[in-house]
């Protein structure tokens, strides 16, 4: 391997370790409250939506909605879950509804 393939992964080993690791250390032992408080909780919801919401909107790399069995069964399963809180049946529930309407939409 070369050394700069090794420095590269050095460096992402760093800057991913140290996004997870800075806020425990920054905030260890202190009682956070009002904005911070608020955006700390927030911050792992807003990555989730970031990182899943383009894989639902355009699962081969264009805008699809109509026939588009991945944010079908995503909104359903979002539905599900808010009246069902239950992890499991969730699960079960998102991968039934999008195993049917991916039959039923290719």
């Amino acid at each position: 391997m070369s050394i700069q393939f090794l420095e590269i992964i050095l460096l992402m080993t760093l800057v991913t370790y140290g996004a997870r690791v800075l806020p425990f250390l920054l905030f260890k032992g202190k009682n956070v409250q009002g904005f911070v408080r608020d955006f700390i909780e927030l911050v792992p919801i807003a990555l989730l939506a970031a990182l899943v919401i383009p894989e639902l909107v355009t699962p081969n790399g264009s805008i699809v909605i109509i026939h588009n069995p991945f944010l079908w069964a995503g909104v359903l399963t979002f539905l599900f879950a808010r009246f069902v809180p239950n992890l499991f049946l969730g699960i079960v529930f998102g991968m039934g509804v999008f195993w049917g309407l991916d039959k039923l939409l290719h």
